[in-house]
């Protein structure tokens, strides 16, 4: 009977221990923040993840779990039973942009493109395991981690597909569309590529379908692609500079001239239409210096003064004031 007392009370301790330890371990998972906390020398360890953490493990290096969100928690595993945590990947939407000042257009004309790409994590196995965390950088081999690698391939990806892409594309289709903001293309609206309008609305859409079917191997998800913006090099844009600005010319003179016209029809209207003439006639003439009166001269003149003689008659006397015409203070 004492030995049965000594075995409980003996139990009773090592639950106490056990509950004790748990509580702790719990308590600084929460307190620090600490995701994998060991307990009992490494027999035991609790992991912990966020709601928008994915978690692989591995029970005898074959993968027992995937842990996809779920809300977030915690749980216990038992590395002296073969189990082992294998990553710990983050399902938050991320971004990557890339770019390139020496991309050839389809006449080889040298354009600078700059590309954002937003990708998640959709599929943690192939994720895990078929993308090598050890990335050649400069040929150097480095240690870069999952998120890291994954971000070296994208980029890579990016690249390959912009190239094959822009290669087949004219230079003047990237000028008539050269964006102004950002190109925002949404892969799973398929209404977007019939109703964009220039070739970079469908260069960005053309890019965001390849790189998404090149991505789901590695167990990437391409979610929107959009092309921030193109560059030409400063020949090319000096000439497309200069062929807009004579585009415009025509427009601008026939706005002039209609603008003179209606100012020199208001002025007529008061003063007549042979003394607008003849003062148009003297800024024409302004330093000149005749031997003798030209022809026209003296016949717009005896025009005028005929006008201002019949004029006069309708001036209340005492009034020797006339109106002046616009210019009459130059000398011819």
């Amino acid at each position: 009977m004492n030995l049965f007392l000594v075995l409980l009370l003996i139990l009773f301790i090592l639950a106490l221990v056990v509950a004790a330890q748990v509580g702790l371990a719990r308590y600084h998972a929460i307190r620090d923040q600490q995701n994998n906390v060991v307990m009992f020398g490494g027999a035991v360890r609790l992991l912990s993840w966020e709601q928008n953490e994915g978690l692989v493990l591995l029970r005898y290096k074959k993968v027992s779990e995937i842990i996809v969100g779920a809300g977030g928690g915690m749980r216990f595993i038992y590395p002296i039973k073969g189990e082992e945590l294998r990553a710990r990947i983050p399902l938050t939407l991320r971004l990557v942009t890339w770019n390139d000042t020496d991309i050839l257009t389809r006449e080889s004309i040298q354009v600078m493109l700059k590309v954002a790409v937003w990708w998640r994590v959709a599929d943690l196995n192939k994720y895990v395991f078929t993308i090598d965390t050890r990335v050649n950088v400069d040929n150097s081999r480095l240690e870069m981690g999952p998120l890291g690698a994954a971000e070296e391939w994208l980029q890579t990806l990016t690249e390959s597909s912009i190239r094959t892409l822009v290669s087949q594309v004219s230079v003047a289709l990237l000028v008539s569309s050269k964006p102004t903001s950002y190109l925002h293309v949404d892969p799973h609206n398929p209404a977007e590529h019939s109703t964009a309008q220039g070739a970079s609305q469908v260069l960005a859409h053309d890019l965001q379908i390849d790189l998404h079917n090149k991505a789901q191997d590695y167990g990437i998800e391409v979610q929107r692609v959009e092309i921030q913006e193109i560059g030409l090099s400063d020949e090319i844009q000096t000439a497309i500079d200069r062929v807009w600005k004579a585009s415009l010319l025509p427009a601008q003179t026939e706005q002039e001239a209609k603008a003179r016209q209606i100012e020199l029809q208001a002025v007529a209207n008061v003063l007549g239409v042979d003394t607008v003439a003849l003062n148009e006639v003297m800024k024409n003439f302004q330093g000149s210096s005749f031997l003798g009166v030209p022809a026209f001269l003296e016949t717009l003149l005896g025009r005028v003064g005929d006008k201002t003689t019949q004029a006069s008659s309708l001036i209340p006397k005492g009034n020797n004031q006339s109106p002046s015409l616009p210019g009459s203070h130059e000398q011819i």
